[in-house]
Protein backbone atom coordinates (compact mmCIF):
# COMPACT_ATOMS: atom_id res chain seq x y z
CA UNK A 1 0.00 0.00 0.00
CA UNK A 2 1.04 3.44 -0.83
CA UNK A 3 1.25 5.52 2.30
CA UNK A 4 -0.61 8.89 2.27
CA UNK A 5 -1.16 11.75 4.79
CA UNK A 6 -3.41 10.48 7.49
CA UNK A 7 -6.16 12.78 9.07
CA UNK A 8 -8.03 9.36 8.86
CA UNK A 9 -31.94 -12.77 11.57
CA UNK A 10 -33.05 -10.03 13.79
CA UNK A 11 -32.14 -6.93 12.16
CA UNK A 12 -33.22 -4.69 14.86
CA UNK A 13 -30.66 -6.04 17.18
CA UNK A 14 -27.91 -6.19 14.76
CA UNK A 15 -28.34 -2.41 14.15
CA UNK A 16 -28.08 -1.72 17.84
CA UNK A 17 -25.41 -3.49 18.14
CA UNK A 18 -23.63 -1.06 15.21
CA UNK A 19 -25.22 1.39 16.69
CA UNK A 20 -22.98 1.50 19.93
CA UNK A 21 -19.76 1.72 18.01
CA UNK A 22 -20.88 4.60 15.88
CA UNK A 23 -19.58 8.48 16.30
CA UNK A 24 -22.88 10.26 15.18
CA UNK A 25 -20.86 10.19 13.19
CA UNK A 26 -19.91 6.82 12.14
CA UNK A 27 -19.30 11.28 13.82
CA UNK A 28 -17.64 9.44 13.56
CA UNK A 29 -18.49 5.36 13.72
CA UNK A 30 -16.58 5.53 11.14
CA UNK A 31 -15.24 8.76 10.81
CA UNK A 32 -14.19 11.69 8.78
CA UNK A 33 -15.51 14.50 7.03
CA UNK A 34 -13.83 15.25 3.75
CA UNK A 35 -14.07 17.91 1.36
CA UNK A 36 -12.90 21.51 1.33
CA UNK A 37 -16.21 22.32 3.69
CA UNK A 38 -14.22 20.14 6.04
CA UNK A 39 -10.83 21.78 5.62
CA UNK A 40 -12.35 25.40 5.77
CA UNK A 41 -14.44 24.43 9.11
CA UNK A 42 -10.75 23.38 10.70
CA UNK A 43 -8.92 26.31 9.38
CA UNK A 44 -10.84 28.54 10.84
CA UNK A 45 -12.30 27.41 14.06
CA UNK A 46 -10.72 28.03 17.81
CA UNK A 47 -8.50 25.63 19.06
CA UNK A 48 -11.03 24.02 21.32
CA UNK A 49 -13.28 23.13 19.26
CA UNK A 50 -13.89 19.83 17.39
CA UNK A 51 -13.58 20.95 13.68
CA UNK A 52 -9.49 19.53 13.90
CA UNK A 53 -10.52 15.94 14.55
CA UNK A 54 -11.46 15.59 11.21
CA UNK A 55 -9.56 14.24 8.34
CA UNK A 56 -10.27 14.98 4.40
CA UNK A 57 -9.13 12.01 3.60
CA UNK A 58 -11.72 10.03 4.80
CA UNK A 59 -13.96 11.08 2.23
CA UNK A 60 -11.65 10.75 -0.62
CA UNK A 61 -12.47 7.48 -2.96
CA UNK A 62 -9.28 4.68 -2.18
CA UNK A 63 -8.51 5.92 1.00
CA UNK A 64 -7.99 2.63 2.66
CA UNK A 65 -7.90 2.55 6.87
CA UNK A 66 -6.44 -0.84 8.75
CA UNK A 67 -6.41 -1.48 12.14
CA UNK A 68 -6.17 -3.90 15.13
CA UNK A 69 -7.89 -2.66 18.24
CA UNK A 70 -8.03 -4.81 21.71
CA UNK A 71 -10.11 -4.70 24.82
CA UNK A 72 -10.13 -4.97 28.68
CA UNK A 73 -12.68 -8.18 28.06
CA UNK A 74 -10.78 -10.05 25.95
CA UNK A 75 -7.56 -11.03 24.79
CA UNK A 76 -8.01 -11.32 21.69
CA UNK A 77 -7.05 -8.77 19.18
CA UNK A 78 -9.68 -7.40 16.54
CA UNK A 79 -9.01 -6.49 12.90
CA UNK A 80 -10.81 -4.16 11.05
CA UNK A 81 -10.66 -2.26 7.51
CA UNK A 82 -12.14 0.63 5.74
CA UNK A 83 -12.03 1.33 2.36
CA UNK A 84 -13.81 5.04 0.66
CA UNK A 85 -15.31 3.77 -2.63
CA UNK A 86 -16.59 7.37 -3.54
CA UNK A 87 -20.11 8.33 -4.27
CA UNK A 88 -22.93 5.99 -4.73
CA UNK A 89 -27.28 6.60 -5.23
CA UNK A 90 -28.40 6.15 -2.00
CA UNK A 91 -32.02 7.20 -0.32
CA UNK A 92 -33.03 10.07 -3.09
CA UNK A 93 -28.96 11.60 -2.30
CA UNK A 94 -25.28 10.66 -3.62
CA UNK A 95 -23.15 10.17 -0.62
CA UNK A 96 -20.43 9.00 -0.13
CA UNK A 97 -20.05 5.15 0.20
CA UNK A 98 -17.61 3.27 2.75
CA UNK A 99 -16.93 -0.33 3.07
CA UNK A 100 -16.39 -1.43 6.56
CA UNK A 101 -15.29 -5.09 7.34
CA UNK A 102 -14.51 -6.91 10.29
CA UNK A 103 -12.16 -9.90 10.48
CA UNK A 104 -12.37 -13.34 12.02
CA UNK A 105 -8.70 -14.89 11.95
CA UNK A 106 -7.86 -13.22 9.04
CA UNK A 107 -11.50 -13.65 7.27
CA UNK A 108 -13.83 -11.46 6.47
CA UNK A 109 -17.31 -12.08 8.88
CA UNK A 110 -19.16 -8.71 8.80
CA UNK A 111 -19.25 -6.14 5.41
CA UNK A 112 -21.48 -3.04 6.32
CA UNK A 113 -21.19 -0.10 3.62
CA UNK A 114 -22.39 2.79 5.01
CA UNK A 115 -23.40 6.14 3.58
CA UNK A 116 -22.80 9.74 4.11
CA UNK A 117 -21.56 13.35 3.02
CA UNK A 118 -20.55 16.42 4.33
CA UNK A 119 -23.08 19.08 3.57
CA UNK A 120 -23.43 22.79 4.85
CA UNK A 121 -21.09 22.26 7.42
CA UNK A 122 -23.04 19.37 8.90
CA UNK A 123 -22.28 15.36 8.71
CA UNK A 124 -25.13 14.14 6.87
CA UNK A 125 -25.71 10.36 7.54
CA UNK A 126 -28.24 8.15 5.39
CA UNK A 127 -27.99 5.09 6.20
CA UNK A 128 -26.04 1.82 5.45
CA UNK A 129 -26.27 -1.76 3.60
CA UNK A 130 -24.68 -5.25 4.91
CA UNK A 131 -25.52 -8.80 3.61
CA UNK A 132 -26.25 -9.88 0.07
CA UNK A 133 -28.84 -11.41 -2.42
CA UNK A 134 -31.31 -12.95 0.60
CA UNK A 135 -29.90 -11.59 3.58
CA UNK A 136 -29.22 -8.06 2.37
CA UNK A 137 -30.78 -5.88 4.67
CA UNK A 138 -31.15 -2.15 3.78
CA UNK A 139 -31.40 0.42 6.72
CA UNK A 140 -32.42 4.18 5.80
CA UNK A 141 -32.43 7.05 8.18
CA UNK A 142 -35.74 8.98 8.08
CA UNK A 143 -34.48 12.08 7.90
CA UNK A 144 -30.91 11.49 7.58
CA UNK A 145 -28.98 12.23 10.31
CA UNK A 146 -27.05 15.32 10.38
CA UNK A 147 -24.66 17.01 13.11
CA UNK A 148 -22.30 19.77 12.96
CA UNK A 149 -18.93 19.36 12.21
CA UNK A 150 -18.00 22.40 14.32
CA UNK A 151 -18.88 22.03 18.03
CA UNK A 152 -17.77 23.91 21.30
CA UNK A 153 -16.65 22.24 24.24
CA UNK A 154 -19.46 21.22 26.30
CA UNK A 155 -21.73 21.53 23.64
CA UNK A 156 -24.94 18.71 23.11
CA UNK A 157 -26.59 18.40 19.71
CA UNK A 158 -29.41 16.10 19.54
CA UNK A 159 -30.71 13.82 16.61
CA UNK A 160 -33.97 12.01 16.10
CA UNK A 161 -34.68 10.20 13.32
CA UNK A 162 -36.89 6.61 12.16
CA UNK A 163 -34.37 3.76 11.66
CA UNK A 164 -36.03 1.86 8.54
CA UNK A 165 -34.03 -1.67 7.90
CA UNK A 166 -35.58 -3.32 4.65
CA UNK A 167 -34.86 -7.53 4.19
CA UNK A 168 -36.22 -10.10 1.85
CA UNK A 169 -38.33 -11.23 5.04
CA UNK A 170 -39.37 -8.47 7.06
CA UNK A 171 -39.12 -4.48 7.40
CA UNK A 172 -38.03 -3.24 10.79
CA UNK A 173 -38.78 0.28 12.01
CA UNK A 174 -37.76 2.13 15.18
CA UNK A 175 -37.17 5.30 16.80
CA UNK A 176 -33.66 6.29 17.52
CA UNK A 177 -32.51 9.83 19.41
CA UNK A 178 -28.75 10.61 19.78
CA UNK A 179 -27.56 13.11 22.06
CA UNK A 180 -24.30 13.84 21.43
CA UNK A 181 -21.88 15.87 23.47
CA UNK A 182 -18.16 17.33 22.59
CA UNK A 183 -16.79 17.25 26.23
CA UNK A 184 -13.96 18.72 24.43
CA UNK A 185 -9.53 18.33 24.45
CA UNK A 186 -7.99 15.56 26.20
CA UNK A 187 -4.23 14.47 26.04
CA UNK A 188 -4.26 10.55 26.51
CA UNK A 189 -1.83 7.92 26.02
CA UNK A 190 -2.33 4.61 24.15
CA UNK A 191 -0.11 2.05 22.16
CA UNK A 192 -0.16 4.25 19.13
CA UNK A 193 1.55 6.85 21.71
CA UNK A 194 -0.02 10.00 22.99
CA UNK A 195 -2.44 12.48 21.56
CA UNK A 196 -4.58 15.32 22.10
CA UNK A 197 -8.38 14.64 21.12
CA UNK A 198 -11.56 15.42 20.82
CA UNK A 199 -13.70 13.78 23.55
CA UNK A 200 -17.10 12.93 22.58
CA UNK A 201 -20.18 10.91 24.45
CA UNK A 202 -22.71 10.13 22.49
CA UNK A 203 -25.97 8.55 24.22
CA UNK A 204 -28.33 6.40 21.94
CA UNK A 205 -31.36 5.79 22.76
CA UNK A 206 -33.56 3.49 20.38
CA UNK A 207 -37.46 1.71 20.78
CA UNK A 208 -39.92 0.39 19.17
CA UNK A 209 -41.61 2.81 16.37
CA UNK A 210 -45.22 1.33 17.99
CA UNK A 211 -43.84 2.28 21.53
CA UNK A 212 -45.16 -1.08 22.41
CA UNK A 213 -41.33 -2.09 23.84
CA UNK A 214 -39.16 -0.19 26.45
CA UNK A 215 -36.46 1.87 24.66
CA UNK A 216 -32.93 0.21 24.64
CA UNK A 217 -30.00 3.22 26.10
CA UNK A 218 -26.51 3.24 24.97
CA UNK A 219 -23.64 5.44 26.11
CA UNK A 220 -20.67 5.07 23.90
CA UNK A 221 -17.52 7.91 24.58
CA UNK A 222 -14.82 8.19 21.81
CA UNK A 223 -11.23 9.93 21.40
CA UNK A 224 -9.94 11.18 18.37
CA UNK A 225 -6.51 12.96 17.62
CA UNK A 226 -6.15 16.31 16.71
CA UNK A 227 -3.81 16.03 15.11
CA UNK A 228 -0.52 13.80 14.03
CA UNK A 229 -0.93 10.26 11.75
CA UNK A 230 -4.50 9.19 13.05
CA UNK A 231 -6.17 12.29 12.88
CA UNK A 232 -9.91 11.70 12.79
CA UNK A 233 -9.96 8.15 14.03
CA UNK A 234 -11.35 6.91 16.92
CA UNK A 235 -8.23 5.19 18.60
CA UNK A 236 -10.28 4.84 22.23
CA UNK A 237 -13.77 3.95 22.75
CA UNK A 238 -15.34 3.18 26.09
CA UNK A 239 -18.85 1.67 26.83
CA UNK A 240 -19.69 1.99 30.77
CA UNK A 241 -21.40 -0.84 32.91
CA UNK A 242 -24.94 -1.59 32.00
CA UNK A 243 -27.37 -4.13 32.16
CA UNK A 244 -24.85 -6.45 33.92
CA UNK A 245 -22.22 -6.26 31.36
CA UNK A 246 -18.97 -4.92 32.58
CA UNK A 247 -17.45 -1.98 31.39
CA UNK A 248 -16.05 -2.26 27.98
CA UNK A 249 -12.56 0.26 26.65
CA UNK A 250 -11.34 -0.64 23.35
CA UNK A 251 -8.36 0.83 22.64
CA UNK A 252 -6.77 0.61 18.85
CA UNK A 253 -3.09 -1.31 18.73
CA UNK A 254 -2.22 -0.59 15.12
CA UNK A 255 -3.64 1.56 12.33
CA UNK A 256 -2.36 2.23 8.68
CA UNK A 257 -2.91 4.65 5.79
CA UNK A 258 -3.15 3.97 2.48
CA UNK A 259 -4.31 3.61 -0.90
CA UNK A 260 -6.12 1.55 -3.55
Amino acid sequence: MKSIPARKSNICLAYRKRLATVFAASALAVSGWGSSIAVASASTASETSSAACTNEADFQAGTVVEYESRDNLSSAISRGKTETLGREAFAGANPVASAHTSFLNNAPFFVTTTFAEIKDGRLVRYGDRHGAGASLVTTTYLPPASTPIDLQPGQTVTVSYKNKAVSAGATVEFDVVEQLTYNGRETIKTALGTFDTCKFTNEISTGSASANQPKNVVVVQNWFPADGPYRGQSIRSVTPPAHGVAQRITEVVKMQYGTR
